[in-house]
């Protein structure tokens, strides 16, 4: 027994909480020493007063109710927080549980109270809500960059992961509303802008989207976040439209790719009306890898989607410039063979072979024609001595070919890419572009000289390497704003699609009397290991 009970009073004395006796009166009868270090009372001391007489007045009344409940076994225990009065005059909060005790013969024998303190567990609370706000934190940015992922996985409008992002941000800082802007190509203002948290008629209201003017285009000069507890006194600011929303607190944090900012995220009107604080930026700064992504994407949809409209309007293009092939070259040539041929028939069976063999020459001489132009056009659909022969061979080959047809006097190709492959995309390009403007020199400069010139340089943007394509006729020249001839527009409005598809600059020089000089100038794509196979397949 006697270490069953050395046990039992190691354990009252050495126990976390503070555990107490008393008796049916409310007098202490023996205390634990945390008991003591919670109520600030030396053990001899404590134990000449009451429970009653240390409780804090205000919660007496409820503590008398509580031990009269329990003597007269209305209930066996109770337990509420409560205020005891501490030896050096604090008032305490804490957690008492206050259970009978019966004796072996079941009668009320005493009161086991056991005591814990509020302010310790509030501050274990308080020192746990800013590492639970940082995993609430941790799962919303993580669930943003899954959707942003699926966003771009899916190839939408790009706009959906800008509004994932916004919402990221409103909910990590606590904010009313949220924007995502993002940056121009030229840095000067926004070209979208995202909100979140407008209602449907605030968002009718405002009209259009700002256009990054204020501290809305401020952000997209500067690397670091800005706070600002009244966004009407910043210096950059210049007031709100008719009808917008009231915006006083403010939260704005850049978006940064490498040393660009490509736009920013806005947020104002914190939910409890307090000011934007430095973790709600460390907060959102998070989502900012993920924030370039998304504009990323965007940015490469908007290319795609221009790239798919010059590829479309090129097709037109092309459709085009064959249907007036056809019309003005080997229609014609087969509608003169017809009428020569007819004119033989009826020559012939009139007796007249003088002029039936002149029509029958003249016929055969068209359908001649007809079969250059129609192998001509062929060679126009896909050029196959291009394949074969490189770029610098097809086309020294297509302005000897020229030359022939057109009589030119003196047809020059100087060059500096002899046995040179490029990529695939690139060759036909520069091959399309240089058939045109020389069956444009043939047909309409009455030019006697012509100068194809084709050099490699790396005089391009940063010393990038490009290839420079001109054709030069000094023929008679034109006012390009009086073209009149739709063959002609289609024909320059195609060279400048091709030339702008792949990112190069396109240069039509002309006047009447001073002969007409097309520039183009293309940037060499980067070479890989497809576009190596590609361009070396012959």
């Amino acid at each position: 027994m006697t270490d069953e009970a050395d046990q039992h009073q190691a354990t009252f004395e050495q126990a976390a909480v503070g555990i107490a006796h008393l008796d049916l009166d409310g007098c202490w009868l023996r205390v634990n020493r945390r008991l003591c270090a919670i109520l600030a009372y030396a053990e001899a001391e404590i134990l000449t007063k009451t429970c009653l007489e240390i409780t804090y007045p205000e919660d007496r009344e409820l503590e008398q109710q509580d031990f009269r409940r329990v003597l007269t076994e209305e209930t066996e225990a109770y337990s509420r927080q409560k205020r005891f009065v501490c030896g050096d005059g604090r008032v305490v909060w804490v957690n008492q549980t206050v259970s009978l005790v019966r004796d072996d013969a079941g009668e009320p024998d005493y009161l086991l109270a056991l005591l814990s303190d509020v302010i310790e567990r509030r501050e274990s609370d308080e020192r746990l809500r800013p590492l639970e706000k940082q995993e609430r934190d941790h799962a919303v940015v993580l669930d943003t960059a899954n959707q942003v992922a699926l966003d771009v996985l899916s190839r939408l409008t790009g706009v959906e992961a800008l509004r994932h992002i916004a919402i990221a941000a409103r909910t990590l800082a606590g904010a009313r509303y949220a924007a995502l802007g993002v940056a121009r190509l030229d840095g000067q203002g926004l070209s979208e802008f995202v909100t979140v948290g407008l209602t449907p008629d605030e968002q009718a209201q405002m009209g259009h989207s700002p256009e990054g003017l204020g501290v809305l285009g401020h952000l997209l000069h500067r690397r670091e976040p800005l706070r600002i507890d009244s966004l009407a006194s910043h210096p950059s600011s210049v007031g709100f439209p008719p009808r917008h929303p009231s915006m006083e607190s403010f939260l704005g944090v850049p978006i940064c790719r490498g040393e660009a900012v490509v736009g920013a995220l806005y947020l104002t009107n914190k939910e409890d009306g307090s000011a934007f604080t430095e973790a709600d930026e460390l907060a959102v700064q998070a989502l900012g890898a993920h924030a370039a992504v998304a504009i990323n994407s965007l940015e490469m949809l908007a290319r795609q989607r221009d790239l798919m409209r010059g590829l479309i309007a090129a097709q037109e293009d092309e459709r085009r410039a064959v249907a007036y092939d056809l019309h003005d070259g080997l229609t014609q040539y087969v509608m003169a063979s017809y009428a020569h041929l007819e004119a033989f028939r009826r020559a012939w069976a009139g007796g007249k072979m003088d002029r039936a063999e002149r029509e029958l020459d003249q016929g055969l001489c068209y359908l001649k024609d007809a079969v250059a132009e129609s192998r001509r056009l062929v060679n126009g659909l896909r050029s196959l001595v291009l394949d074969d022969l490189g770029l610098a061979g097809a086309l020294e080959q297509h302005l000897g070919e020229e030359k022939e047809r057109a009589g030119w006097e003196e047809a020059e190709f100087v060059h500096n890419v002899a046995g040179r492959r490029f990529d695939q995309t690139l060759e036909t390009a520069v091959y399309r572009v240089a058939q045109e403007a020389l069956t444009n020199a043939r047909k309409h400069a009455a030019a006697s000289h012509v100068r194809l010139l084709l050099l490699l340089a790396e005089d391009g943007p940063k010393g990038a390497p490009r290839l420079t394509l001109e054709v030069r006729d000094w023929g008679r020249g034109f006012v390009l704003e009086e073209v009149a001839s739709d063959a002609v527009r289609v024909g320059l409005h195609s060279m400048a699609e091709r030339v702008g598809l792949l990112n190069g600059f396109y240069q039509l020089v002309t006047a009447p009397g001073a002969g007409t000089t097309l520039r183009a100038y293309f940037p060499i794509p980067q070479i890989t290991p497809e576009t190596k196979k590609e361009a070396s397949h012959v």
